[in-house]
């Protein structure tokens, strides 16, 4: 221990509650002593037992988290309640946060509304983003995306990164605000280059998709990997893709370094992108029952695109047992989920003859609906239908125009059949 630890210890024992507080922090962060949670609980309580306002905030934070003692709602409660008594703006904070979640047991979004509006008045800094999010989503309050803009922007322009970020958006997305992509460019810039982790993926992200900026593949790496480097998974799925998909600096090999980063630290996207380039041997070396593991992974936390390369690796025997059961089983869950792919290959499964399901009539219903969805292979396999008459009445006139159409969408083939198809109505 410093002497400047000891001469405030000194003070601590004499009963003296700012030097209490200090040294309860202290404890709690590590600060010129081991770090001690539950020694950061004794100095602080005797803090706020004393009448200090920010020990009793921060003893409400330790009650709410289970830090140096066990968790207890009420007490945390209890605790920033008396803070609020002292004006203490870090406790109206916390408690519009409590009632805003129902964490403490009553959620009342009323009562959420009501403290932050009182940071407002003790002019705390998170108070305007707090405002804003209860215009935006209706707590305690009706929706005004207009007065919403109008509380980001307050906060935006008193610094707060949380704010920009969020005028950022809307002006991106032209919520409560005429949309400008410039404009939302420019807010989102400052929110990253304030340190907000999440602003940093997006600029990349904007970088990346040439969003209210020029694109620029250097920019867009350095922002990914600021924000990957401040923690957030999301950015690894940005610097891969950037390596994976720009083509003047595709680089399977840091594709998959990245997908693997992201995968470790739990982005679903960043599982799937790497079981892909483990099935491709993309940048890695091929795995098929690596890649198997992580589509179910990711699979098993509601990816719908996850779930569908799980129906095909049962269905091929890719990397796993081959199992039809199981194979209709994801198939199901991933066409249920909305998505086009799946709901198509469903689809081919009713217009399997030797299924237990077969129901022609019901897959042509369904490779509709994966053809609204923009699959636009099931715009040939909706031709076939009406070419042979399976699961709908033969209509060749209807064949071609489906052929057509899948052909304008880019299915270079479907050309062939419609022409073949012209010469027999000739």
């Amino acid at each position: 221990m410093t002497d400047d630890f000891g001469e405030l210890k000194g003070r601590a024992e004499q009963g003296d509650p700012a030097a209490q507080y200090e040294i309860g922090i202290r404890f709690f962060i590590g600060d010129g002593v081991g770090q001690d949670l539950a020694e950061a609980f004794k100095w602080v309580s005797e803090s706020a037992e004393q009448g200090n306002s920010d020990a009793m905030y921060t003893l409400g934070i330790m009650y709410r988290s289970g830090l140096g003692t066990e968790l207890d709602w009420n007490k945390a409660s209890d605790w920033f309640l008396k803070a609020v008594d002292l004006d203490n703006a870090n406790a109206m904070i916390a408690l519009g946060k409590m009632y805003e979640d129902g964490s403490h047991g009553t959620k009342d979004p009323d009562m959420a509304l009501s403290y932050y509006m009182l940071a407002h008045d003790h002019k705390h800094p998170k108070s305007a983003y707090k405002l804003g999010r209860c215009r935006e989503y209706g707590i305690g309050t009706e929706v005004d995306l207009k007065l919403a803009f109008e509380w980001y922007l307050t906060g935006a322009r008193q610094g707060d990164n949380e704010c920009m970020a969020a005028v950022s958006m809307m002006y991106y997305t032209g919520s409560g605000v005429e949309a400008s992509p410039e404009e939302g460019f420019k807010w989102l810039s400052l929110a990253a280059m304030s340190g907000n982790a999440v602003a940093q993926c997006d600029l990349g992200a904007a970088y990346f998709n040439a969003n209210g900026t020029s694109k620029d593949f250097t920019k867009a790496v350095h922002w990914f990997q600021q924000s990957a480097d401040n923690g957030v998974p999301e950015a690894y799925y940005g610097l891969g893709s950037c390596y994976l998909k720009d083509p003047a600096h595709k680089d399977y090999s840091l594709a998959a370094f990245n997908f693997d980063k992201g995968a470790q630290a739990g982005d679903i996207s960043c599982m799937r992108n790497l079981g892909l380039m483990l099935y491709e041997g993309l940048g890695i070396p091929r795995d098929e029952k690596t890649a198997f593991g992580w589509f179910l992974k990711a699979a098993m936390q509601d990816d719908p695109e996850s779930q569908f390369y799980l129906c095909c690796c049962y269905l091929g025997g890719t990397g796993v047992e081959e199992d039809y059961g199981r194979a209709l089983e994801w198939c199901l869950k991933s066409a249920k989920s909305g998505y086009a792919p799946a709901i198509n290959n469903l689809g081919s499964l009713y217009m399997t003859e030797s299924s237990d399901m077969y129901d022609p009539k019901k897959g042509f219903e369904l490779y509709l609906e994966a053809s609204e969805r923009g699959f636009h292979i099931a715009d040939v396999n909706v031709a076939k239908c009406y070419e042979y008459g399976l699961g709908t009445d033969k209509n060749l006139t209807k064949a071609i125009e489906w052929y057509e159409k899948a052909y304008s969408n880019g299915i270079k083939e479907a050309r062939g059949f419609a022409d073949e198809l012209k010469k027999q109505l000739d």
